[in-house]
């Protein structure tokens, strides 16, 4: 990146975004609900097991009429994955990004690839069927479990989704999927930008989804104590905070080559100007804290983008909301010199949280979330993170409690997932 600020063939440009969630579909409408600090979170009774369900806060995409979802649910069916809502979301927001960035392509011929992120792609269709086999068992023998639900143990394979999501939109480049739990948006955006930095693709898309239909995987969660009592409860960076609430949806962004991208007349949100990636290799769902890997992480990031901590205007932390979560991710940045002495030292960095906007997306958290920092860089203004109370918040970069008019030239998205996933990413506006 040049001193200007103007990409320079090789780099890699955000050229179009497609945020689908319970706040608001679309770039205009999630912005919208960012500086209203609506949150869309009701109770929701959800089967566990057989004859048992439990209650939780799950911020949930709307129920109304929604043609545009109603076609990709369509098409899923088509392809053998009826009620794969999850996907149908991913999609969407792929046709919402492409729309974004007004790419157009030859279907039958190009090098468009996909990098897909999924929790755990077709589980909660797969289960929520066989708790219908299971409630209503046939009147004479046992039912024909396999054969009723081998599609849907087929359906759980990852390359499916792909498969669907690549034969929809005509895509014939590289797509792969990434799983890395919390922290896979940030692994999907590495992977694509390579593709393009190596001259190997021109376009890659990196997309994801979440929905719940059971409580299978949400169960686990209660039972670790990792999830929020109440809408109210998900305070990031707050003493008082319960947990997390997830959040159903999709998002998706367009990552091109810069002179493509201008040779086209593209808009362009932001430079992606790198990351760096570590793992904890300590335990499944407890972060270590005694190392503080994040923080090398960090600094790793900024040398590798060539920026001073300086002259970060916008740090989005994971803020899961959970004790253990958010401690490790407060102290392993405790240690980077935000302020410095550089230009911005009047006025420092600020951070803020999304997650209580839009409900913890688990793979694709760091996609919708990135693409609220980049509409935060557009516009000029870091939306307020909900209910965190200015008073007991124990980030080192004071989190925004008000919208706050401010502009944002460099941006850094942090990530922790369980299993000790780590991830940095800096990101830059393109003028």
């Amino acid at each position: 990146m040049n001193k200007k600020n103007e990409p320079a063939n090789g780099d890699v440009v955000i050229t179009g975004l497609g945020p689908v969630t319970s706040i608001g579909t679309g770039c205009e409408a999630l912005w919208s609900g960012l500086l209203e600090s609506r949150r869309m979170v009701r109770d929701r009774e959800l089967q566990v097991d057989l004859g048992r369900s439990v209650v939780l806060p799950i911020a949930s995409m709307p129920t109304e009429a929604n043609p545009a979802l109603d076609q990709q649910l369509s098409y899923c069916a088509d392809q053998q994955c009826g009620g794969h809502r999850d996907l149908a979301y991913s999609m969407l927001a792929m046709d919402l990004a492409i729309a974004d960035a007004r790419l157009e392509y030859d279907r039958a011929a190009n090098n468009v690839g996909l990098i897909q992120v999924f929790e755990a792609p077709a589980v909660e269709a797969t289960v929520s069927r066989l708790f219908q086999l299971f409630s209503t068992p046939p009147t004479s023998g046992p039912p024909p479990v396999y054969d009723l639900l081998a599609p849907s143990f087929y359906n759980m394979q990852a390359f499916l989704y792909l498969h669907v999501a690549a034969k929809a939109f005509g895509l014939r480049g590289f797509c792969t999927s990434v799983h890395n739990a919390c922290s896979s948006a940030a692994y999907a955006i590495e992977v694509a930008a390579e593709r393009i930095r190596s001259g190997q693709a021109d376009v890659m898309i990196v997309a994801g989804g979440e929905a719940f239909d059971t409580a299978v995987r949400l169960e686990w969660f209660r039972r670790l104590e990792l999830y929020a009592k109440d809408a109210g409860s998900m305070r990031p960076f707050d003493s008082t905070s319960s947990g997390f609430y997830v959040g159903e949806g999709g998002a998706a962004m367009v990552l091109e080559n810069a002179e493509h991208a201008a040779r086209r007349g593209a808009k362009r949100y932001a430079c992606y100007l790198g990351g760096a990636f570590a793992h904890q290799a300590w335990k499944q769902t407890i972060p270590d804290l005694r190392g503080g890997l994040l923080g090398s992480v960090i600094k790793n990031a900024l040398k590798r983008a060539q920026v001073e901590p300086s002259e970060i205007d916008l740090v989005i932390p994971h803020g899961a909301s959970t004790s253990l979560s958010d401690t490790y991710e407060a102290n392993s940045a405790k240690g980077i010199d935000w302020r410095g002495d550089g230009p911005k030292n009047s006025t420092g960095g600020l951070a803020t949280v999304f997650k209580p906007h839009v409900g913890h997306m688990l793979a694709s958290c760091g996609v919708i979330e990135t693409i609220c920092g980049l509409l935060s860089m557009q516009n000029g203004l870091i939306p307020a993170t909900p209910l965190t109370s200015p008073t007991s918040q124990q980030f080192p970069v004071p989190l925004a409690t008000t919208n706050l008019n401010r502009r944002i030239d460099t941006l850094l998205k942090l990530f922790t997932g369980f299993t000790g996933h780590d991830a940095a990413i800096v990101l830059r506006r393109a003028s």
